[in-house]
């Protein structure tokens, strides 16, 4: 850069007695004239005000460009990237580096050969995974194999298509890094390939190997899924022993011992012993819990030993720890008994943190296998009801049907209602249940009649909303007239009156088995079983060939759509019947019935259940009942559980239509027809 010109001049900056100065500057070549500030060294800092900045743009602009006329000049474009160019040779430099590995090449082989193997139109299967195993086996690489992300799903397909001989040979190799591969990214689905399709003895082979990295593997969020899944199916009662035994101290993770099968056991013969072994147990499920891994089964059964032995001024430390976790471990049976133990032993804060936890979870949990007896304790134990209402009934109420449709969701129901009742609940889960009383402090019986105060109208108003789907089977119909029983009378005539509407409907139809409709056929023929049964695995294979073709392959919700589908071919097929006819309901009604006299000492005069239905009965729903055997021993049970006035009632109702009941042959007519006339 030649310098042509340069001048000063001054400039007055807010009066200062030493103003700035600035230079010009003129690049001949480029025609460019840049400004800079000259500091004086009175300036404070005038170092880093002296320097020249100058943009990207500028820089560009003074590289060598074309010489125009009037010794103009024309600034120089920038070349543009050759992004093909850049990509292949990114490309190369890539192949390269592979390229300076030992198994580059054998990888590339065995990748062709995994390309046969994954078409399902290839025969001989067994043949390539024979000699992808060679390969592997000839240059010792097996355990680089599985360990990296694109080979380890060669070595699943390996162990999905081997034959018997060839797998269990395979997954022995494979155990010797079975702990290593648990954890890892990609090579712990070999482990769960070894697991789905290994025999007995391999299944036992694999959790032997697993001995003396139990609690690591449970504190690692891969390994803990499997863990878990071995502990429950494929550990026998002695792996089981062995595989607690290792959270107990660093002293059984490479020796077990047989006589030791509880926590209790391990220091039964020295109690000097017992203050190190529960503090390292303690210290394992506290590494656990504070990773969110206590969702495991085995972690479970050790938690529940350690609250068993647990001394009480320790233990209101480890139920604090578990007040978050409490939804996560009712999953399985300890954890189950865990979870009420932590309950019991807690304090009202504790309870409170407890409630506050489960609370999003609610409706999971009572329609759980397990997490329903833990939804009834809490109703059986906690004293402040106005809490508990908020918390578990106001939460359900808006999911009653799909509590309703599950077996736990209808037992936690039944509680609510009629707790204890042998009728509902077989003695020994009620004693189990009632021993949570001790924890308590208000009356048995105050507690439950303030619960049953506080939810029986909102309960009797969801009834009312859809009375049709609370007399839609057996099931639910027996929890119905459990509530019937208990609600007041007030309740009982707006629940009642919706009910006898769909009872005296001439539509109402309900779901049945085929059995129940059609008793006179006694035996299937078998011929038409085998026949569904290659029917329904055609469809299943159609599917598969489908959906390696569809864009929708691998969608979970496409699988699991197809899954429940594949679920409800095997359930027995379901047909339209008369509600009135339907054998679950008519014991249902029966009971219903039943509660009329009992209804009628409680309130002389008023309205019972049958005569609310006779009320409720046309002409036309009479001709229908008078020909059906069950609906003829409906209105016998109205006659017998009620007043007089109402057996006369049920009388001048059925006159117009003697004759038509004179002609029936069933039992219930004939019965019906003595009784009346």
């Amino acid at each position: 850069m030649i310098k042509v010109e340069k001048r000063y001049f001054d400039e007055a900056i807010n009066g200062d007695e030493f103003p700035e100065k600035k230079v010009l500057k003129f690049d001949q070549e480029s025609g460019i004239t840049i400004k800079k500030r000259k500091i004086t060294d009175y300036t404070e800092h005038s170092k880093s005000a002296s320097k020249i900045k100058t943009s990207k743009h500028i820089i560009n602009k003074l590289r060598p460009s074309k010489k125009l006329a009037n010794n103009h000049y024309e600034p120089a474009r920038e070349e543009k990237t050759d992004w093909r160019k850049f990509k292949q040779e990114k490309k190369e430099l890539k192949l390269k580096r592979k390229k300076v590995k030992d198994s580059y090449e054998i990888c590339v082989e065995a990748k062709k050969i995994y390309e046969k193997l994954n078409n399902r139109r290839t025969e001989n299967k067994a043949e390539l995974v024979e000699k992808l195993y060679n390969l592997f086996i000839a240059n010792d690489i097996l355990n680089k194999m599985v360990m990296a992300h694109d080979s380890s799903r060669i070595i699943q397909s390996m162990l999905k298509h081997a034959t018997p001989s060839l797998r269990e040979e395979l997954s022995n190799r494979l155990l010797l890094w079975v702990a290593d591969m648990a954890v890892s990214k990609y090579a712990h689905h070999c482990v769960l390939r070894i697991f789905n399709y290994g025999s007995p003895t391999i299944k036992t082979k694999l959790v032997d190997a697993l001995m003396g990295s139990i609690v690591k593997l449970a504190c690692h969020s891969i390994s803990s899924k499997i863990l878990d899944l071995v502990y429950l199916t494929a550990a026998n009662p002695k792996q089981k022993a062995y595989m607690r035994q290792e959270f107990y101290g660093d002293l059984y993770k490479k020796s077990k011992d047989d006589s030791i099968i509880t926590l209790a056991d391990a220091y039964k013969d020295a109690d000097n012993m017992k203050a190190s072994i529960l503090g390292a147990v303690k210290s394992n499920l506290e590494h656990v819990i504070n990773k969110k891994l206590i969702d495991n089964s085995l972690l479970h059964a050790v938690l529940l030993e350690y609250l068993k032995e647990c001394d009480e001024d320790k233990m209101e430390e480890i139920v604090t720890m578990c007040t978050t976790i409490v939804p996560l471990i009712l999953t399985t049976k300890d954890g189950c008994q865990a979870a009420i133990m932590c309950f019991y032993k807690s304090s009202t804060k504790n309870r409170r943190a407890i409630l506050k936890s489960i609370k999003e979870h609610l409706v999971k949990i009572c329609t759980h296998e397990h997490g329903h007896i833990f939804a009834i304790t809490v109703l059986n134990a906690l004293d402040d009801t106005k809490a508990l209402k908020k918390v578990m009934y106001d939460t359900l109420h808006s999911h009653l049907e799909t509590l309703m449709a599950t077996q736990g969701g209808r037992r936690v129901i039944e509680w609510f209602v009629t707790p204890g009742d042998t009728n509902c609940f077989h003695p020994a889960f009620i004693a189990e249940i009632e021993e949570g009383l001790k924890y308590s402090k208000k009356d048995k019986e105050t507690r439950r009649k303030e619960i049953l105060e506080q939810i029986e109208e909102p309960l009797a108003i969801s009834i009312t909303k859809n009375a049709e789907f609370w007399l839609s089977n057996k099931h639910i119909g027996l929890v119905t007239a459990r509530i019937l029983e208990k609600l007041s009378y007030t309740n009982f005539l707006k629940v009642a009156i919706c009910l006898t509407k769909v009872i005296a409907d001439s539509t109402w139809m309900v779901n049945a088995p085929v059995e129940l409709k059609d008793k006179s056929k006694k035996s299937i023929d078998t011929e038409e079983i085998i026949e569904e049964s290659t029917k329904r695995l055609q469809r299943r294979k159609l599917h598969k060939m489908k959906s390696s073709f569809e864009e929708g392959k691998g969608n979970p919700e496409k699988e699991a759509a197809h899954t429940a589908s594949i679920e409800n071919e095997r359930e027995k097929p379901l047909v339209n019947m008369w509600g009135i006819e339907e054998a679950g309901l008519h014991i249902v009604l029966k009971k219903i019935l039943k509660n009329d006299k009992e209804r009628s000492t409680k309130n002389p005069g008023g309205e019972t259940f049958g005569s609310l239905l006779i009320k409720e009965l046309t002409a036309e729903t009479l001709q229908k009942w008078i020909t059906i055997n069950r609906a003829c021993f409906i209105l016998l049970n109205v006659v017998e559980n009620n007043s007089e006035e109402t057996k006369t009632h049920v009388q001048s109702v059925l006159k117009p239509h003697r004759i038509l009941l004179e002609q029936q042959k069933t039992n219930g007519a004939q019965f019906l027809k003595k009784k009346l006339f």
